[in-house]
């Protein structure tokens, strides 16, 4: 197993000295391979180059801070995870870190063998499980633009958060016009609308769910919905994903049979 490469962004060697002395004493420390730059501008250059799995900045890098360097990487899409190394009372350094994308921050004074161990293998799981999920958004977007029948995303208090293009066509209503209503409001029933609702509630999925629905024109059409529910990202809410398959011309068909 390649051990994981980790760069320090210090200007001042004393503090790499430090590290790599509590790197030595890391239990596995034969998992890591610590290396050194001492300047803003071959930090942010080994940065584009993906040279390194992770990154151990310092606040303060000559006339540069950590927090530019980090707003520099993040703006350039930097990939690999960024811990900010700060002094003591910087809470407010912290807590801006943070908040523009570093994965941790360290307090100088207080870095041992366990917390840097444990902050950069956190920092690396988060890493992946944020590429893949990233990743799996894609996919579900390409599928949800991309598909022929009706898409719509409706949260918990029925508001319509997406539609795909499809649905657009099958609606006749614009993007725009549809933020204005619910999503009980496409139904020709409301009470087939909290009976979904509720299955929803229940299952956390439906299948081929009967209803009839009613565009902006006022036609009636008869579907099938299937839906599986989601938290949002901030994990604040629930979303309904909905698939919605028109099934109007088959049951016309047999009524005439």
């Amino acid at each position: 197993m390649k051990p994981v490469k980790v760069l320090l962004i210090d200007d001042d060697e004393d503090d790499y000295i430090l590290t790599k002395e509590i790197f030595s004493d890391i239990p596995q420390k034969e998992k890591y391979q610590l290396s050194w730059i001492n300047n803003y501008e071959e930090g942010i250059n080994a940065m584009l180059k993906s040279h390194y799995d992770i990154y151990l900045v310092d606040y303060r890098l000559g006339k540069y801070t950590g927090i530019d360097l980090l707003k520099e990487a993040i703006k350039s899409n930097v990939g690999e995870p960024i811990i900010i190394l700060t002094g003591k009372g910087d809470s407010k350094v912290d807590d801006e870190a943070l908040q523009i994308g570093a994965a941790d921050y360290l307090i100088k004074d207080k870095i041992d063998p366990y917390t840097i161990e444990r902050s950069i293998r956190y920092a690396l799981k988060h890493t992946l499980t944020l590429k893949a999920l990233k990743e799996s958004e894609n996919k579900f977007k390409i599928i949800f633009e991309r598909s022929k029948e009706p898409f719509v995303i409706i949260d918990s208090f029925g508001a319509i958060r997406d539609i795909n293009e499809a649905g657009l066509r099958f609606f006749k209503y614009t993007r725009e016009e549809l933020e204005l209503i619910k999503g009980v409001d496409l139904y020709v029933n409301r009470k087939d609308n909290a009976q979904f609702v509720q299955q929803m509630d229940e299952k956390g999925s439906v299948n081929d769910f009967e209803t009839q629905l009613i565009t902006k024109e006022k036609e009636v059409r008869t579907v099938a919905i299937s839906a599986f529910l989601q938290i949002d990202q901030h994990a604040t809410q629930e979303l309904y994903y909905c698939i919605i398959h028109d099934i109007t011309n088959r049951k016309k068909k047999k009524k005439l049979l």
